[in-house]
C-alpha cells in the first residue's frame, strides 16, 4: 500500500471512529507552508479565502476572507481539533439539508500553525482595533442587548441560551457561546451591515442605533461566557471627581421639573403626571444601591420598567452629570422618620390600598401556583425578594416585612402594596400577582420583572403569600 493510499485509509478510520475527518499532516515543513498546504488542500474544498461577499446560496460554508480578524483563537483552536459543537444545526447549506456536516480535524499543532496563518494573511482591513471596548460592558448594557436582539428579529435565525435553555430559530450560526467565538471589534463591523459579508440570503438589516447595536454586540459577547466581567460606571473617574454643587445645578435645571427645587414631588409638570415623580425627599439615597441609581438616571425610567416620564439624562448631561446628580441626591436627601398616618396599618380593613391596578387576562387570573409551598421554594421565593430580584429587591420599596415601609416606599406616590394585609391580599388570585410581578403596574411605581422565569415568579409569589395576617 502507498503512503498516500494509507493516509486516506486513516482518515476513513478516524471519521468512522470519532465523527469527524482528521487530516494526515504532511511530514518535514514549517508551520506556515504547513498550514498553508492543510488550507489549499482540504479548506477551500468549501470555504473561500479570497473575493468579497456572495450569496449565501453560491457558498458551502462560512467564508474564511476575514478569519484572522472574525474568531478568538482559543476558539478556532478548539473547533480545529474537534472540540466544538457544529455551528449550524440543520447545516449551513439550510436550503439542501437538514443537519449539520462534519468538519474536518487536525492536530493541535496543525491547529496552532492554521490559526497563526489567518491571523497573518486574513485579516479584515474594515475592522477598527479597539473599536469595540469589551471592558465598557456593564449588565445594564447585556440586559437591554438581549431586549434589542430580540426586538430586532435576531431571534428568529438564531439560538440563544436563556434560563438554562436554547431558545430561537437553528436556521444560522448558533449564538449561546458566541463570546467564546468571536472577536468583538470584527462582530461589531458586522453588526454595522451584515449584508458587506453575506449578501442576499437572509441577512437582516436592522434599523438600531449605534448605541443600541453596541448593547447587542455586548449581549452576544456575554453569550457563553459565565464568569463575564461587567463594567460598572459608578467605579469611574467622574464619580471621583462628582461635585455636589455642580449636581445641585444640575437638578434645578433639569430634575426640578417634575421632582421639586426641594425634591417634593411637586414641581410645575407633577400635576399633570401618573404616575406622580417620586419624592425624592422622603428617599436615603444614601442607602440606595449605586447601579439602580445610575440607571435610571443615565438609562430613564422606562429602560428599568418604571416611569415612561422619566427621561434617559445621560446623553443630556454626560456622565460627569450623573456622577454629579448622585452626589447631590446623596447629600441632600436622607429620607423621612416613619409616621404612624403615613403609613398603612395592619389592621383588618384599614390596610387594604385601593389601586386601579390592571385585571390580568382571564388566562392568567385561572393560574393557581404549581409549586408546593415547601420551604425550598419559599427559602427561594424569599431571597428573590429580600437580595436578588433585577432590576431591584423587592425589599427596596415594600420593606423587610413587606408592609410597604422600604427604603424607596415613601417616596411613591400611591404607596407599595402592603403584602402584610390579609383583608386585602386573600382576594387577589395566584395568577393576577403573577401577572403584576411580570408585566408590572402603570401608574404606580411597581416596575415589571420580566426576566424572572416563571418558577421564579411562582416562589415570589408563595413568599408573598406568607407575609399576609
Amino acid at each position: 500500500m502507498n503512503l498516500q493510499k494509507a493516509m486516506a485509509v486513516a482518515g476513513t478510520i478516524l471519521t468512522l471512529m470519532g465523527g469527524v475527518m482528521a487530516i494526515p499532516s504532511p511530514l518535514f515543513a514549517s508551520d506556515e507552508s504547513l498550514a498553508k498546504e492543510i488550507i489549499q488542500r482540504t479548506c477551500v474544498q468549501c470555504h473561500r479565502l479570497t473575493g468579497t461577499a456572495e450569496s449565501r446560496f453560491r457558498l458551502h460554508a462560512p467564508d474564511l476572507i476575514w478569519a484572522g480578524s472574525k474568531y478568538q483563537r482559543p476558539w478556532l483552536i478548539r473547533w480545529l481539533t474537534g472540540k466544538e459543537a457544529p455551528l449550524y444545526a440543520k447545516g449551513y447549506m439550510w436550503d439542501v439539508t437538514t443537519v449539520p456536516s462534519k468538519h474536518p480535524m487536525v492536530t493541535e499543532a496543525e491547529a496552532n500553525a492554521i490559526a497563526d496563518y489567518f491571523a497573518k494573511h486574513h485579516k479584515d482591513p474594515r475592522v477598527t482595533v479597539g473599536a469595540f471596548d469589551l471592558s465598557k460592558v456593564s449588565k445594564f448594557d447585556v440586559t437591554f442587548g438581549g431586549a434589542a436582539y430580540k426586538a430586532h428579529a435576531c431571534l428568529g435565525c438564531h439560538t440563544i441560551e436563556e434560563n438554562g435553555k436554547l431558545v430561537g430559530g437553528p436556521q444560522s450560526a448558533a449564538l449561546q457561546n458566541a463570546g467564546r467565538r468571536y472577536n468583538a471589534d470584527w462582530l461589531y463591523r458586522f453588526g454595522q451591515n451584515p449584508q458587506d459579508f453575506i449578501v442576499h440570503s437572509g441577512e437582516f438589516l436592522a434599523d438600531a442605533t449605534d448605541p443600541q447595536l453596541r448593547s447587542v454586540i455586548g449581549f452576544l459577547m456575554a453569550q457563553g461566557v459565565p464568569d463575564f466581567k461587567y463594567y460598572e460606571p459608578w467605579t469611574s473617574p467622574e464619580f471621583t471627581n462628582a461635585s455636589v454643587d455642580r449636581g445641585k445645578t444640575l437638578y434645578k435645571h433639569y430634575c426640578a421639573q417634575c421632582h421639586g427645587f426641594t425634591g417634593k414631588g411637586d414641581g410645575p409638570a407633577a400635576s399633570g403626571l401618573e404616575p406622580k415623580p417620586a419624592i425624592h425627599a422622603n428617599m436615603p439615597f444614601e442607602k440606595l444601591p449605586m447601579e439602580y441609581l445610575y440607571n435610571v438616571i443615565n438609562h430613564g425610567g422606562p429602560a428599568i420598567g418604571k416611569s415612561p416620564n422619566m427621561p434617559y439624562w445621560g446623553l443630556t448631561i454626560g456622565q460627569q452629570g450623573v456622577a454629579d446628580v448622585i452626589a447631590y441626591l446623596k447629600a441632600t436627601f436622607k429620607g423621612v422618620p416613619e409616621t404612624a398616618d403615613a403609613l398603612p396599618t395592619n389592621e383588618g380593613s384599614a390596610c387594604t390600598q385601593p389601586r386601579k391596578t390592571a385585571k390580568a387576562p382571564d388566562e392568567f387570573l385561572a393560574k393557581t401556583n404549581p409549586l408546593a409551598a415547601s420551604s425550598g421554594a419559599m427559602a427561594a421565593g424569599k431571597t428573590l425578594f429580600l437580595k436578588t430580584a433585577q432590576p431591584v429587591a423587592c425589599v427596596m420599596c415594600h420593606g423587610e416585612q413587606g408592609d410597604g415601609k422600604g427604603l424607596m416606599g415613601a417616596a411613591l406616590v400611591p404607596p407599595p402594596r402592603n403584602f402584610t394585609c390579609g383583608a386585602m391580599m386573600k382576594d387577589i388570585p395566584d395568577g393576577q400577582l403573577f401577572w403584576i410581578i411580570k408585566n408590572g403596574s402603570p401608574g404606580t411605581g411597581m416596575m415589571p420583572f420580566a426576566g424572572l422565569p416563571d418558577e421564579q415568579v411562582w416562589q415570589l409569589v408563595h413568599y408573598i403569600r406568607s407575609m399576609a395576617k
